[in-house]
């Protein structure tokens, strides 16, 4: 009997990629790519599938956990953050979920279903919770047929020590340390093949959706860390002087806590070494016990539908870690590996200088843990006493603590473009509307708040490092109110300004700090990560460098194309954040494509694309007119008599010139400054639109 198929093929995966030795001088055995995805993230894995979607033939990914899906699960972030409008906390998005995101979450849903009783469990304030176990089953499922069809191979665990470069300032490689003792190992895997203990992956793209940007760091990359001042972007939201924002101050990073209920009564955890209890007795979090246990509660056990006891998920100020000022003996734990090291930023240090910080966060947590339980075990109503939860089985840690802390903030990537506060504002002002500048080469969206929570640590006994501290919000640097408004991500804030080769993911982009504090969440990684796949797609398909992607309209088409298309089981991703469009509607994929090449006449406020109302003959008109100075197309047969709607009408347009080749942008008049406006490009986030860097007179206009 011969093979079945899907074993042939995972044979020739394996042959294709197997490690032969190298002419480098320490001869580290060596795997082949096309592309390199650094990171086992939800921004890596997005980024994994959707290349290989798009055909890419040779694709390795790297991971330095057993476990995939970053925040989803190794981070223990399971009551899942996704955009959100001025209109705060509730059951509802800013514009419909969209792509891989929407397909994880529905299986995530499947999973609650059929194991719990319920597809959203948790009766909480997100809309949809998972736990980190499950999740990371769900991205299992969610690489496995890139895997079987011998596209995909999972290396691991393993982190980055070192790049391969060409003279050019070109990446063409990355050399990687097997990591021993990583826990894990026992839940679900996503064929994860254990490497030499030293090895070198060669690619001819490489994206960096690792959760620091150590590529990017290795590679001699530009990239920023910290606060950046005003004086830099002219932000409002950005400080002025360094003196409260030293170059250690970043969105702190959380060592979430899991609890599930047991039957064997009070639960308390013992106080960690070096417990203090000033550090949470003051401090104006938590607020109610109920508050605590339901609104990040991951299955309500107490509904009747629900087939499970409580699972509750505790990730609060209370229990984030400051970077700005380390505890003493933290800094002391750091100067002993290299002296200086407690003044580094995080994004510069090793792996093993981040574990002491990493430690010391976990006895934080682990010290809040204790300090609520203590007290709830004295309430006389134990309904919401987290005293009577224990800590989850489900990470295979000898402490039952997940993996990773949850990080909010990584290096940026210094890029062809850097995205600001000014560019994703909402429009007059208005947080509703769509953002000031809708980029030309928009890939992803996203909307939420600029969100910092405690960047600051202060001691309460003044000069004592060693003592109980605080975390504080500086001014300017806090969560809620200003909101971004309905804003895209550019292909250009993928790409580094001075290296080839290389595209940044997860949380390491081309932006400011204030805008990296509002694109951090569960979607708009994975957002981010499914268009670096295809930037990335295209690039080797075309054999163009990354960089000329974003300046190409028929590159762009292609990377629209695959992001915006269905399939079976594929989601199509929004491409332009219509608030009334959902991925079902059969006029989705033709809205999208038209939008994002602004062939659909807008205001800054038509957030409703209203594709069931009837397409009125002027707003006809103006598409049409519009589209002949996108497309090369000089005439279009009559509209249909039949063609009524809005949404019948962009479909049927669609059909007509979705096959015709694009009008190229304009060609640059001048170097660095292609609308010649006086704004060079690197700055310019509409560089074909001279004079403008937002809407104009109430209308978005198309590039020429």
């Amino acid at each position: 009997m011969f093979p079945h198929p899907r074993v042939l093929l995972l044979v020739l995966l394996v042959w294709l990629c197997r490690p032969v030795e190298t002419a480098a001088r320490d001869q580290e055995p060596l795997y082949e790519a096309d592309l390199l995805v650094v990171g086992g993230t939800e921004s890596g894995c997005a980024a994994a599938v959707q290349a290989a979607r798009m055909g890419v033939r040779r694709i390795v990914l790297v991971n330095d956990t057993w476990w995939l899906g970053g925040q989803f699960s190794s981070q223990a972030l399971g009551a899942i953050d996704e955009n959100r409008g001025p209109q705060g906390y509730g059951h509802g998005v800013p514009f419909p979920r969209s792509g891989m995101f929407a397909e994880v979450v529905q299986a995530i849903e499947r999973l609650n279903l059929r194991k719990y009783g319920k597809a959203r469990p948790g009766n909480t304030r997100v809309i949809t919770t998972c736990r980190p176990r499950d999740a990371a089953e769900v991205f299992r499922r969610f690489v496995l047929p890139a895997v079987e069809s011998g596209q995909l191979l999972i290396l691991g665990p393993a982190e980055p020590v070192g790049v391969l470069l060409k003279e050019n300032r070109t990446l063409v490689g990355v050399r990687f340390a097997r990591l021993e003792n990583v826990p894990g190992s026992k839940l679900p895997q996503s064929r994860m093949q254990r490497p030499p203990k030293r090895f070198v992956v060669r690619a001819r793209v490489t994206i960096d959706a690792s959760d620091w940007g150590d590529v990017i760091r290795l590679s001699g990359a530009e990239y920023d860390f910290g606060p950046d001042l005003r004086a830099k972007y002219g932000e409002p939201l950005a400080p002025e002087l360094h003196d409260q924002y030293p170059p250690t101050d970043m969105n702190p990073l959380t060592y979430c806590i899991v609890l599930e209920e047991s039957s064997g009564g009070k639960q308390i955890v013992p106080p960690p070494p070096g417990y203090q209890p000033g550090c949470y007795e003051q401090n104006p979090y938590p607020r109610t016990p109920k508050f605590l246990y339901t609104s990040r509660r991951l299955i309500d056990g107490r509904d009747p539908a629900v087939q499970h006891g409580d699972v509750v998920l505790l990730c609060y100020p209370l229990m984030d870690y400051p970077l700005d000022v380390l505890p003493s003996h933290v800094a002391q734990a750091l100067e002993q590996t290299e002296p200086g090291a407690s003044r580094k930023n995080i994004v510069q240090m090793d792996r093993r200088q981040r574990e002491l910080i990493y430690q010391d966060a976990k006895r934080h947590s682990l010290g809040f843990l204790h300090f609520v339980q203590s007290r709830h075990a004295r309430m006389p109503d134990q309904r919401y006493s987290l005293a009577r939860l224990r800590l989850s089985r489900e990470f295979d840690t000898p402490d039952h603590m997940p993996h990773k802390p949850y990080f909010r903030e990584s290096l940026r990537l210094v890029a062809e473009y850097m995205m600001k506060q000014q560019d994703t504002t909402g429009a007059e002002g208005k947080a509703v509307h769509f953002a000031q500048a809708m980029f030309p080469d928009a890939v992803a969206c996203w909307q939420f708040e600029y969100d910092f929570h405690p960047t600051g640590r202060r001691f309460l006994r003044e000069g004592d490092r060693s003592g109980p501290w605080w975390g504080y919000l500086k001014p300017l640097r806090r969560w809620g109110p200003p909101y971004s408004g309905r804003s895209q991500f550019p292909a250009r804030s993928l790409v580094p300004r001075k290296l080839g080769g290389l595209l940044g993911a997860q949380k390491n982009l081309g932006y400011s700090a204030v805008v990296a504090s509002a694109v951090r969440l569960h979607d708009q990684s994975m957002a981010i990560g499914q268009a670096a796949g295809a930037v990335a797609a295209v690039a080797l398909r075309r054999g163009r460098p990354l960089r000329r992607i974003a300046w190409q309209r028929h590159l762009l088409a292609e990377v629209w194309a695959g992001l915006c298309s269905r399939g079976p089981g594929r989601v199509p991703a929004v491409l332009w954040p219509f608030r009334d469009l959902e991925p079902e509607h059969p006029a989705f994929v033709a809205a999208n494509q038209l939008a994002v090449r602004h062939i659909l006449p807008m205001a800054p406020g038509q957030i409703d694309f209203r594709p069931d109302q009837p397409a009125e003959p002027q707003w006809v008109r103006q598409v049409l007119l519009r589209c002949r100075r996108v497309k090369q197309v000089e005439k279009l047969p009559p509209v249909p008599d039949q063609v009524r709607s809005r949404g019948q009408f962009v479909r049927w347009l669609w059909e007509q010139v979705a096959r015709l080749p694009e009008r190229p942008f304009p060609l640059p008049k001048r170097p660095g400054d292609a609308d010649a406006d006086g704004v060079p490009d690197r700055n310019d986030p509409l560089p074909f639109t001279p004079g403008q860097s937002s809407w104009s007179a109430g209308r978005l206009l198309p590039p020429p």
